[in-house]
């Protein structure tokens, strides 16, 4: 058993695993965070609310060191597929790096909101964060696709162009 909690760890140090565990975060966090964040606000839980704008500043902010490990495992990742994924590998490398604004853009907002939720513009604040956040949840649903073209062959078919 020491062995594969070792094993575990060195995994869990590992770029290539780290970032992998990473990936979804944004998704499932931001979605879990609208869904407590819209259910506190019509119930009216202060704390519910600031729990959940926890929860989407953090999720959103882990887009930082999911890009830092995902240029650190891409090397290798190349190195273990096929020579005709690369491109595609690599240009999604480059478009995750490239949109990761909207992430850091809701991290502050919904940082903003829960700094602010004592005041009375937070309301506006909250709504933003909802209405940009439902925006970047069907964006972070269309950036997880493209993700599964690339490193999920079963589930989409993709042949690359020769």
């Amino acid at each position: 058993m020491w062995r594969e909690l070792t094993t575990l760890w060195q995994s869990i140090c590992d770029p290539e695993y780290l970032h992998l565990l990473l990936e979804p975060l944004p998704l499932y966090g931001l979605g879990i965070g609208l869904t407590f964040l819209i259910v506190s606000f019509m119930f009216g839980e202060p704390k519910c609310r600031m729990l959940a704008l926890a929860v989407i500043c953090v999720s959103c902010a882990s887009v930082w060191p999911y890009n830092d490990l995902r240029a650190k495992a891409t090397p290798r990742i190349l190195a273990t597929r096929s020579p005709d994924f690369a491109p595609l590998i690599q240009d999604q490398t480059q478009r995750r790096k490239d949109w990761s604004w909207p992430y850091y853009a809701m991290s502050l907002c919904s940082f903003a909101a829960l700094v602010a939720s004592r005041s009375p513009k937070s309301r506006l604040l909250v709504f933003f964060v909802v209405a940009f956040g439902a925006l970047l949840f069907w964006f972070s649903i269309w950036m997880h696709k493209k993700e599964c073209e690339v490193y999920h062959r079963n589930i989409v078919r993709f042949v690359p162009v020769r």
